[in-house]
């Protein structure tokens, strides 16, 4: 459908490192991802201070090096921690005349003045994961005895409030979600959280099933999703909602069709986990296995392994297989030009092949938003050209009468 073009060759940009901690979190969703949750290994600083030594030597970074902290709680870790983190990577010869900034993406339970402290210090970017109102986000954020979590996630939000620091919020849809788009937006309008992203649940890692994968649950979701745009668009943007913003950027620059994304492209995307395993493509790779791949731990900080990478046998074959089902996108998805070939990790899990297409995380993350901006933008468009039609008519009889 699309022609696709000769992918970009070595040396590959880093435009992200995702920095796993700790595996561990303080708190049991029944829909996470991930992994190993009940494990309270850490990452020595030595070996953060390694991965970025060999990121930036390895010259795939510009002026700026994105890491984001993720991956179970990265707030079970003290403060001390970090502030040991942040002097250790700012001693860093190679850091210099960089711009290192950080991210943190947390549930929020743990957040007081010492944390609000620390991210102002060191201008943290803040993502809060918050499903909504109370028994939205209670029936799947729980405790590690099944007790909801909602009050202490907004005891996170007041000393946020507090402390003047801005943050976007992440909320996961589940079928529940989608009888109540007017209490979740009303939610997140009431309590002036004014960025939030949706994450649909997805069959992903650890979670090997979704309350969405069913055909009744996707007709509904485009209702809820359509239902979503227009209370942003009646609230004149007062909650901005990232699936449409990133709708209109795509639109906008579809005279220049994507070519691969971060997720389908090497070291878009670099994940280094607490032991030093590092992976590429998908942050959602690193640290589960599978029948055909074994894990996706194409190498170690440790070891010095970044730079090898490339030359890593499994990560040809991971490579090879991504780089199909990305030319089978172009070949099958009249949307490949909006978004350059999907999320490999969501195709790998969903349809049990990285050489593979369509996915949820296709129809509803990408494909339903564009929809949805799409219908608005033509609909204003012949509203637009039946109001400046009407006006040369008037014009045009006024000429008569004169």
């Amino acid at each position: 459908m699309f022609p696709l073009r000769k992918p970009p060759a070595p040396p590959w940009r880093v435009n992200l490192l995702v920095v796993q901690p700790t595996p561990f979190c303080n708190i049991n969703c029944d829909y996470c991802y991930l992994p190993n949750r009940d494990s309270t290994k850490r990452m020595p600083v030595s070996t953060l201070v390694r991965a970025v030594e060999q990121v930036l030597a390895g010259g795939m970074v510009g002026e700026r090096l994105s890491i984001v902290w993720h991956a179970g709680e990265p707030l079970v870790l003290p403060v001390s921690y970090y502030e040991e983190a942040f002097r250790a990577l700012a001693a860093l010869p190679a850091a210099r005349g960089k711009r290192i900034a950080h991210s943190i993406q947390t549930n929020g339970t743990l957040i007081n003045d010492a944390w609000c402290q620390l991210i102002k210090e060191h201008s943290i970017n803040v993502g809060l994961s918050i499903d909504g109102p109370d028994f939205i986000h209670d029936a799947h954020r729980k405790t590690r005895r099944g007790l909801g979590t909602h009050r202490q996630a907004m005891r996170g939000v007041e000393a946020l409030r507090k402390n003047g620091i801005s943050f976007h919020a992440i909320a996961v849809i589940t079928e529940q979600s989608l009888d109540h788009a007017d209490e979740i937006f009303a939610f997140f309008l009431e309590h002036d959280i004014r960025q939030v992203g949706f994450n649909i649940e997805e069959v992903e890692g650890a979670n090997r099933s979704s309350t969405l994968a069913k055909e009744s649950a996707e007709r509904k979701l485009r209702d809820f999703l359509g239902r979503m745009y227009w209370l942003q668009k009646s609230s004149n943007g007062a909650v901005k909602i990232r699936e449409f913003d990133r709708a209109y950027e795509a639109i906008a620059r579809s005279a220049a069709p994507a070519e691969g994304n971060d997720q389908s492209e090497p070291f878009g995307i670099v994940s280094v986990d607490c032991d030093g395993n590092l992976s590429t493509f998908s942050p959602e790779l690193l640290g589960v296995s599978s029948e055909t791949y074994g894990d996706f731990c194409f190498g170690n900080v440790l070891a010095g392994d970044l730079a090898r990478v490339p030359k890593n046998r499994k990560f040809k074959r991971v490579l090879r297989d991504i780089r199909a089902g990305v030319r089978l996108c172009a070949e099958t998805c009249e949307y490949f030009a909006l978004c350059g070939g999907g999320a490999p990790s969501n195709k790998y899990f969903e349809n049990g092949s990285f050489a593979s297409a369509e996915t949820m995380y296709c129809r509803h993350t990408i494909q339903a938003p564009i929809d949805i901006v799409l219908a608005d933008l033509e609909a204003s468009l012949g509203v637009n050209r039946r109001d400046a039609e009407a006006a040369r008519g008037r014009e045009t009889a006024d000429s008569l009468v004169a």
